[in-house]
């Protein structure tokens, strides 16, 4: 049985309202939807990892039709997690996955919940995200891929991420290795912090694009900030790209 004819017996037996059968179906039809647009965007480029700082440990998620907050909290030790899933072991790192007791239904909605997650200092998130909101506040890095939503950054140190339909903002604190952002249908409008140390190099294919605060290399078409220690490589397909240094 699918899960499309799962919400509807469990309609007919009474044990959903309509309302919220059309969300289940609903969230089912845009993360589906999501997850092809990303599969043809992005293609196997994810798959090959890009920079990150040695010695990360990562917690890692995917995300379907729910909402997360990772923020940095250098008074703990290891991640805390609250919401309706599970932290996992897998070897150094960690998984985040849906609680197994609540049964089909339970579980969907669970998804739909918000997360609020909580990393010490030295962890990285991994996120794969489909009609998803994700915050970022302060962490060492985030990676992944979102399809459907959107994303806030706040002071984060580290950046590898894919979003195929959706909006990107916040603000940046990087001061070296290689940072990558690829919006294919969206906004991106990023701020960088007072210490960051960028190189950047910045494309819109169809779209509108304005710098600010950031010095013309002139041995290139790439603008820096400081002694640009870091890259960062911003590519827009369809959308607007703004990107400024406070």
């Amino acid at each position: 049985m699918t899960e499309q004819a799962r919400i509807q017996a469990l309609l007919e037996a009474g044990k959903i309202t309509q309302q919220e059968a059309e969300l289940l179906l609903s969230a089912l039809e845009e993360g589906e939807a999501a997850a092809q647009q990303a599969q043809e965007a992005v293609g196997e480029q994810y798959a090959a990892a890009g920079w990150q700082p040695k010695g990360l440990r990562w917690v890692r998620l995917k995300l379907t039709a729910g909402q997360l907050e990772a923020r940095l909290d250098p008074a703990i030790e290891m991640p805390v997690l609250e919401g309706p899933a599970e932290v996992r072991r897998v070897g150094p790192d960690l998984e985040i996955v849906p609680e197994t007791n609540t049964g089909f239904l339970g579980g969907l909605l669970g998804r739909m919940g918000r997360l609020e997650l909580r990393l010490p200092p030295g962890w990285g998130l991994e996120v794969e995200g489909k009609a998803a909101q994700v915050e970022a506040r302060g962490i060492d890095f985030l990676k992944g891929w979102v399809a459907g939503g959107n994303v806030e950054l706040e002071a984060v140190k580290g950046l590898d991420l894919e979003v195929t339909a959706g909006n990107i903002e916040g603000s940046l604190l990087l001061q070296e290795g290689m940072h990558q952002l690829r919006v294919s249908m969206g906004n991106a409008e990023l701020n960088l912090l007072p210490g960051s140390s960028v190189r950047l190099s910045a494309s819109v294919s169809l779209g509108n694009q304005e710098i600010r605060g950031l010095e013309r290399n002139p041995n290139g078409g790439d603008r820096q900030l400081g002694e640009g220690r870091a890259r960062l490589e911003v590519s827009v397909r369809m959308g607007n790209l703004e990107i400024k240094a406070r």
